[in-house]
């Protein structure tokens, strides 16, 4: 045996039998469970592994042959049996901690040296080896039903352990009691019936006053040495007066007094010597005709004071073994308790939120417990202490309005037989602690279905920084609302001067431009060159402004949600035509080449013919004024197979600088190439196509062409006739 070694008993299966082959590994040493002390165990764990086994069965096997020679020699004369046979208990345990074939090899020792031990008691061969099978039997039937039962480790641990244990026992004790009786009758040598009662109750008082050693026991308790010495003088000097040679008074009860308190006060180790003690005195001192026993039994076979003897030690035992079980349990269901109880404190007060206790008292929940962040949210560390909030009722530590809701979760209470919902299923909410705190907690309220509900757990978060942060998360919004509303008026009010100033000025342009061209065509008298040149200046100047009014018009007439139109046939192919002839003296002025490349058959779309060819207007302007000369404009007209026609004005101009690309259709935005080369323009142009472009449910986008300059890209989708687009002819190319 090892420090660590391979439990030998079997797992239990569901069904509560051992599985076979199963087993369990354990830290704690085995040799501390069969009580060997310290040196003995150091030399043994010191052996070779694969010598320890033999080792054991040898030293076994010896123990078992001095054991048995002693009680074969101490026998009582005109006995046929031993007074107390304390063999079969070692036997037992020697048994139960073996495993695998070792156990095979143990047994058939042990049946040879039972053998050997009565041979040398003069008993005949046959009577031996009679003996010694009813032995080996006894201790096999007695192992098995221990390891059935859950293994020693369980035995004396609790009041199911004890029962399986004392059946084991008993059942061991018919064993032997029917092979001995049996083996007495078939060889002639004794008389069944006294026999077996005698051997039963030597073999019954040894496995139950020896086998508990092997069998574990609880730790000691703490007790002053007075006590221990004077429990133990105690019962010593009670069994030596009751059994003494000259006592024949029936007091045989008196040492029972004794043995109860050293099970109610001292360990199980403590128990297990005294029953072993008791037992050999009041067998010895018993064997020489002392105590009540020899004297009631005078007259008849030894057989009777050994049966009467050894029933007195079996009482022994059957009335300490079960209450000092009794005290272990419940001493370690109070370790256990204690062990809880600690878990709990340590949980509940070491907490980073508020903890309560609280128990149901007349319709109201008073603390029962709290820790100190519970202590310090409900007070606000106005110096009242733990002593002073325990059993106060919660909701009076609260707001009144909040007290209310708290109210509200105790069953029976006037404000919860209001409640739409079900308080004994526990609540959560927000209350608001009095003065002087004032702190708003998070509560989750739980009750505790074990204890019948009567028992409640809160726990508080504080969250009075999170209500302070929404209350100014809302006033800040109320005020970001109120600028919204200024700015939208603010706003509301700009368009609608813009759109009153631009209807305003438009007129007087009109006439200015009207009065102009009477003026060119001679309607006020002739010109001469340096006036007609002039007169042609103020023309293109007020065209000019005309223009830039019609665009804030047409961003107004956006802003405000009225820019609508009638949707109509549009062929886009004559509107791109359209819209290069307009722009043909624009292109002429700035000695850029124009393009126009498009199908020869119409491309319909769904629309307004002047909007689109306003913006197609714009695309093509654009191009122009950022197109040196001697570049080219191209205006490209495809029909693409996702039914929709995209229309690509491309130039081969400055371009537009890649980080300002994606703000090209923002109002009043104009590029930086722009402003450097000085080109005239609003930033309205583009933010009126895209208007356009997705009032006829298409888009406009931007991207740079390959080799220097720009692609903006109008697309709409074809106007669709019984579900099939309007077919397109082949591209053609005008300049």
């Amino acid at each position: 045996m090892t420090g660590r070694h391979r439990d030998p008993l079997p797992r239990r299966s569901a069904d509560g039998h051992p599985r076979a082959g199963a087993t369990r590994t354990h830290t704690e040493p085995a040799p501390s469970r069969v009580g060997p002390d310290g040196a003995l165990r150091a030399w043994f764990e010191q052996l070779p592994r694969s010598t320890r086994p033999v080792v054991a069965i040898v030293g076994v096997l010896l123990t078992v042959l001095a054991l048995t020679l002693t009680s074969v020699v101490l026998a009582p004369p005109g006995s046929s049996v031993a007074a107390w046979w304390p063999a079969a208990g070692v036997s037992v345990a020697a048994l139960l901690w073996m495993r695998g074939r070792n156990r095979w090899v143990l047994g058939a020792g042990l049946f040879a040296v039972s053998v050997l031990g009565n041979l040398v008691g003069d008993r005949p061969l046959a009577v031996s080896v009679g003996f010694a099978l009813a032995n080996l039997a006894e201790t096999v039937v007695v192992t098995l039903l221990l390891l059935r039962s859950g293994g020693a480790r369980s035995a004396l641990s609790s009041m199911a352990g004890l029962g399986a244990f004392l059946r084991a026992c008993g059942v061991g004790a018919v064993v032997i009691a029917v092979g001995a009786g049996a083996t007495v009758q078939l060889t002639g040598t004794g008389d069944f019936v006294a026999v077996a009662r005698a051997v039963g109750a030597s073999h019954g008082a040894a496995l139950l006053l020896v086998l508990p050693w092997f069998l574990g026991a609880s730790a000691p308790p703490q007790r002053r040495p007075s006590e221990r010495v004077a429990q133990w003088l105690t019962l010593l000097v009670v069994v030596a007066a009751v059994f003494g040679p000259r006592q024949s008074l029936p007091l045989s009860f008196v040492p029972f007094v004794a043995l109860m308190w050293g099970a109610v006060r001292m360990g199980q180790r403590t128990v297990y010597a005294q029953l072993v003690l008791s037992g050999v005195i009041v067998t010895l001192l018993s064997a020489i005709g002392g105590g009540p026993f020899a004297h009631v039994s005078a007259g008849y076979p030894p057989e009777v004071v050994i049966a009467l003897v050894q029933t007195f030690v079996v009482c022994s035992a059957l009335l300490v073994l079960p209450l000092s079980v009794a005290i272990r349990q419940r001493q370690e269901a109070m370790t256990e308790l204690q062990r809880s109880e600690a878990l709990f404190r340590h949980g509940f007060n070491g907490a980073r939120v508020g903890m309560l206790l609280l128990q149901r008292d007349h319709g109201a929940l008073r603390i029962v417990e709290l820790n100190g962040v519970a202590l310090r949210l409900l007070t606000g560390g106005d110096g009242r202490t733990e002593r002073d909030v325990l059993g106060q009722s919660w909701s009076g530590l609260l707001d009144p309005l909040s007290a209310l809701d708290v109210d509200g979760v105790v069953p029976g209470s006037p404000v919860s037989a209001v409640r739409e919902d079900d308080p004994a299923q526990g609540w959560q909410g927000e209350v608001q602690v009095a003065r002087p705190s004032r702190a708003w907690l998070e509560v989750t309220l739980s009750p505790l279905e074990e204890y019948g509900g009567d028992l409640y757990t809160a726990q508080l978060v504080d969250i009075t920084e999170r209500r302070e942060a929404e209350a100014q998360l809302r006033s800040a919004l109320e005020k970001e609302r109120r600028a919204v509303e200024r700015l939208t008026e603010l706003d509301q009010a700009k368009d609608d001067f813009v759109s009153n100033i631009s209807h305003e000025l438009r007129t007087p342009i009109t006439s200015v431009i009207g009065y102009a061209e009477m003026l060119t065509e001679g309607d006020a008298g002739d010109l001469n060159r340096l006036q007609r040149g002039m007169v042609e200046k103020v023309e293109r100047n007020a065209e000019r402004l005309l223009a830039l009014i019609e665009d804030v018009l047409a961003v107004s007439r956006v802003d405000a949600g009225s820019f609508s139109f009638t949707a109509s046939e549009v062929d886009v192919v004559h509107c791109a035509w359209q819209a290069a002839e307009a722009l043909e003296k624009m292109s002429s002025d700035a000695e850029v080449t124009l393009t126009v490349v498009a199908p020869h058959d119409p491309v319909l779309v769904a629309g307004d013919f002047a909007q689109l060819e306003r913006a197609l207007l714009n695309l093509g302007s654009n191009a122009l004024k950022f197109t040196p000369a001697g570049g080219r404009v191209t205006v490209r007209v495809t029909v693409a197979a996702d039914d929709v026609v995209r229309i690509a004005v491309e130039d081969s101009g400055m371009g537009v600088p890649e980080a300002e690309a994606h703000r090209l259709f923002e109002r009043f935005f104009r590029s930086s190439t722009a402003q450097a080369e000085a080109i005239q323009g609003t930033g309205l142009g583009l933010t009126i196509v895209s208007s356009i472009a997705h009032a006829h449910h298409g888009d406009v986008g931007y991207a740079p062409r390959s080799g220097g300059g720009s692609v903006f890209t109008l697309t709409l989708p074809l106007l669709q006739t019984h579900g099939v687009p309007v077919p397109a002819g082949g591209d053609g190319a005008t300049s």
